[in-house]
């Protein structure tokens, strides 16, 4: 799905289906999550530095899950809305993000709580043939 598709049927705030947007296809490999960064980086320069580093560490985060579980070919868009910044994950995996039970021992699976944890909205949206996970991060610090 692009980032014009789910901003047709989602509302999120700050972002328009006109705004202006990219996307890449990525292979599901250990060298997604950092293709998925440098698309990233080339198209959103000039804005906030928090808002990037964000975005990086939340598209990094999902990237490596839809590497991870999905194990199919991803899509990643970046879209600059008046106020936010919106990236989008799709895969055509079956399964939805969900975090494992806390344990403070185990080497991952704290994911999803840094996404929570550093942007102003996120979700899934689910299609028929896979789902788009989705964020937003402000465009600029409060």
């Amino acid at each position: 799905m692009c980032c014009g598709r789910l901003l047709a049927q989602t509302p999120i705030d700050g972002v328009d289906a006109a705004d202006p947007s990219a996307h890449v296809e990525l292979e599901p490999t250990p060298g997604a999550a950092r293709l998925a960064r440098a698309f990233l980086a080339d198209h959103t320069t000039g804005l906030d530095a928090t808002a990037q580093h964000s975005a990086a560490v939340c598209a990094s985060e999902l990237v490596t899950n839809g590497v991870l579980h999905a194990r199919t070919p991803i899509t990643f868009g970046v879209t600059i809305g008046s106020d936010r910044l919106l990236v989008t994950i799709a895969d055509r995996g079956t399964g939805r993000p969900a975090s494992p039970p806390r344990d403070d021992t185990r080497p991952s699976g704290r994911g999803l709580v840094l996404v929570d944890a550093m942007t102003a909205q996120w979700g899934v949206f689910d299609e028929e043939d896979g789902k788009t996970v989705w964020f937003t991060v402000p465009r600029s610090a409060p």
